[in-house]
Parts: structure tokens; C-alpha cells; sequence
């Protein structure tokens, strides 16, 4: 490109020679790099709040999703699958129920859990199931992932029927830990 100006003046052609025109093509040149570099940097600038913010966001949504798996246990032990029937506890949690519910599929969903698991305090070792009921400690109804986060619990009375010496109701205390189902899967 040809920056030299046509003009007949003796002061015309002295700023051609001199390189006035290359001296403003330079500095416009400087200044588009220095709005380009500007341009990067907010933009990196944005990419770094827009990542803060999503990671805050869904550290906001899985509190959010404890909080509510922890106000389910507080209410589970009077929902209907759960209740004891046979006397005035109220809250308390039928485990004869439990036991028949932990063989029904229908249910592994019905509550909304990645995990629910039922501890009897002063249980005995191993996994409930009908040969060894009520001589053991624990009753898993939900356990669908190995990675279920963060689990709440809760302490509740569990009653069930104890056929020794005539049959009469004993009441235990026991523990309800819930995982609610996981955030992005």
C-alpha cells in the first residue's frame, strides 16, 4: 500500500517523507491489538464467573436436595408403609412392614432414595431377612447406586411383634439413614 500523499506543496510532500501516514497506521494497528487483548480477557474474565457460578449452583441444589431427604426421614416413620397400627405410638415404625416391603420392587422408588437403610440400635450383626428376623441389625430397602453421596439419618422407635411368652409388642430404638437420589445423573 502506497502511503504517499499527492500534494504539490513543498508541506505536503515533507510529511509524506517523513513517515507521518506509517506512524498513524501503527498506532491504529496498536490500539486494534490492545481492544483485541482486552476482548480475550474479559471474555476469559466470564468464563471464570460463569464456572464459579454453576459450581455454586449446584452445590446450592445438592443442600437443597439433603435438606429434603432430611425432612423425609423426619416424616417416614409415619407414612402409611411405614406406620405401627397395633398401639398409640405415634411415629412409630412397623418393622414386620418394613421386612415384607424390602422384597417388593415396587417400592425401590417409591420414596425418592438412592439408599434407605433401617438400623436396629441393639441389634444383632448382619441383614435382616424372614429366617433371621428379629434377631439382627440392619434392613436395607434402597441401595440402587454405590454412589449415593451424602447420607442423612434419623432416630425413630421401632416396633414389632414379639411371638415369645403369649405375644406382646416390643419397641426398640432404631435409626433411619437416607440418601436422596443424586444431582446430574
Amino acid at each position: 500500500m502506497d502511503l504517499r500523499v499527492n500534494c504539490s506543496r513543498p508541506l505536503c510532500i515533507g510529511i509524506a517523507r517523513r513517515g507521518v501516514g506509517r506512524k498513524g497506521q501503527m498506532k491504529i494497528q496498536q490500539m486494534a491489538f490492545v481492544l483485541v487483548a482486552l476482548a480475550i480477557f474479559f471474555a476469559l474474565v466470564l468464563i471464570f464467573y460463569l464456572s464459579v457460578r454453576v459450581s455454586n449452583l449446584k452445590d446450592s441444589a445438592v443442600g437443597l436436595k439433603d435438606e429434603e431427604t432430611r425432612e423425609i426421614v423426619k416424616k417416614i416413620g409415619q407414612s402409611a408403609e411405614f406406620v405401627y397400627t397395633q398401639s398409640d405410638c405415634s411415629g412409630c415404625v412397623d418393622l414386620d412392614k418394613v421386612l415384607i416391603l424390602k422384597d417388593r420392587n415396587v417400592y425401590k422408588d417409591f420414596w425418592g432414595f438412592d439408599y434407605l437403610k433401617l438400623e436396629i440400635i441393639e441389634g444383632k450383626d448382619g441383614e435382616c431377612n424372614k429366617f433371621n428376623y428379629p434377631n439382627c441389625k440392619t434392613i436395607s430397602l434402597v441401595n440402587s447406586t454405590k454412589d449415593f453421596g451424602s447420607v442423612v439419618s434419623g432416630f425413630a422407635p421401632f416396633c414389632y411383634w414379639e411371638s415369645e411368652k403369649g405375644g406382646y409388642t416390643r419397641c426398640v430404638l432404631g435409626r433411619i439413614y437416607a440418601s436422596g437420589k443424586g444431582i446430574g445423573k
